[in-house]
């Protein structure tokens, strides 16, 4: 069975030369073989004008166009605007559906909306491109000045819309991402974080750096056009009064000094040090003898420094209250014949509530493991869709002992 896809390539192939003409204007039925407009038309390529004409497929001639390179005069940016609020419709569809039992729908939500921010990510990109062109080569494709500053407006217009859409983008694209990372769809999460918020500070100093140059060469224009207007007042004053020579000026009889030509002051030949002629090696080695002697300064030696040793007396070092309260618990295990409660032999001792509960508790713990006495942690039960537990509440140490190298560590 053959795919649509593939007759709609078979199609374009077999009517190239029809795509190529439709891509350039309107053709109309009297120029064309019916035939292949008629299956040009049934694969969606063209779409009927009037009567009789035909014009190509929005879509396929923006493609060529990107694939040609090819920048109109007035080429309008892809609109990203829907674009996100499509994507934002998509995740509450997608929280909605988070806990519902048809999975396969909420895998295709999530497919669409990986689409929406490829396509997101790949207009921006064109749209930079294409402004990018466009300030290198000045804005081409027109002929007039009056075209070249309507130019310039547009374009400003179009990147005032495409920073604010980025704007938004960068706060609708935060919000997704923060909420799927808490509700579990890391992979959504990772799209974001790689496809948008990565590239979005890159692609919003780029954007400001062309609406810079949009704004200079606005400048620019004007200034040309001023200058324009002020020639052509000109032209036309010396077309009405072709016999004016100029402007009088009645000069005194004693011209000003500063009207006169100044005199330069002589060139003194200076030397290369980088030429290798042998008589500028000469000339230098010559300049060098004649230079005076460096005077030789002779510093007066210093004394030498007196220090005195100053001893700080010894500190006498008194155990913390938690070490006083590690050396009773040591010596109560001993004794004990039952396995000793952490928490609750923290409670009838005054030293060991110095410290907060969960920290005498990893306290006692590492201490007593250090004491090769045996600890057996009482551990949590772990986290909605976990397996292992990853805390403790409390621990109980046996008087029994262990050897050395059997001791475990506190996770």
């Amino acid at each position: 069975m053959t795919s649509p896809i593939k007759e709609v390539l078979n199609a374009l192939n077999r009517h190239a030369d029809l795509v190529e003409t439709a891509l350039s204007g309107m053709i109309f039925a009297e120029g064309a073989s019916p035939a292949s407009i008629a299956t040009l038309r049934q694969a969606s390529a063209l779409r009927a004008v009037g009567e009789s004409g035909y014009r190509l497929h929005p879509r396929l001639r923006e493609y060529l166009h990107d694939h040609l390179q090819l920048i109109p005069a007035f080429q309008s940016l892809a609109e990203i605007g829907s674009r996100i609020t499509h994507m934002q419709a998509l995740w509450t569809e997608i929280d909605t559906q988070r806990f519902a039992v048809d999975q396969e729908a909420l895998s295709s939500l999530l497919e669409s909306m990986s689409t929406s921010i490829y396509d997101i990510e790949d207009s921006v990109e064109r749209n930079l491109l294409i402004l990018q062109t466009l300030v290198s080569t000045r804005f081409g494709n027109v002929k007039s000045l009056a075209t070249k500053r309507s130019q310039n407006n547009y374009y400003q217009t179009q990147t005032t819309h495409l920073s604010g859409d980025l704007v938004r983008l960068a706060r609708v694209a935060e919000g997704i991402e923060r909420e799927a990372s808490v509700r579990g769809l890391d992979e959504l999460a990772i799209g974001l974080r790689r496809g948008v918020l990565a590239r979005l500070m890159g692609w919003q100093a780029g954007l400001s750096e062309m609406q810079t140059e949009i704004r200079k060469e606005l400048y620019r224009t004007r200034e040309v056009e001023r200058q324009h207007k002020l020639l052509a007042r000109m032209d036309m004053m010396l077309r009405q009064q072709p016999a004016w020579r100029g402007f009088d000026v009645d000069l005194p009889d004693i011209i000003p000094d500063f009207l006169l030509a100044a005199r330069l002051p002589a060139l003194v030949p200076h030397v290369e040090p980088m030429e290798s002629d042998r008589s500028i090696a000469d000339e230098m080695a010559m300049i060098a003898k004649s230079l005076p002697p460096r005077r030789l300064v002779v510093e007066d030696p210093e004394p030498p420094r007196r220090y005195t040793l100053v001893e700080d007396p010894p500190v006498e070092r008194k155990p913390s209250p938690a070490a006083k309260a590690m050396v009773r618990l040591a010596r109560a295990v001993n004794v004990a014949r039952a396995p000793i409660s952490l928490i609750e032999w923290r409670e009838a001792d005054a030293d060991a509530r110095t410290l907060r509960s969960d920290v005498w508790l990893v306290y006692a713990v590492l201490g007593m493991r250090t004491r090769n006495f045996k600890v057996e942690v009482l551990a949590n039960q772990p986290h909605e869709g976990e397996q292992f537990a990853h805390s403790f509440s409390d621990a109980r140490v046996s008087p029994n002992r262990l050897a050395p190298d059997q001791g475990a560590s506190v996770r």
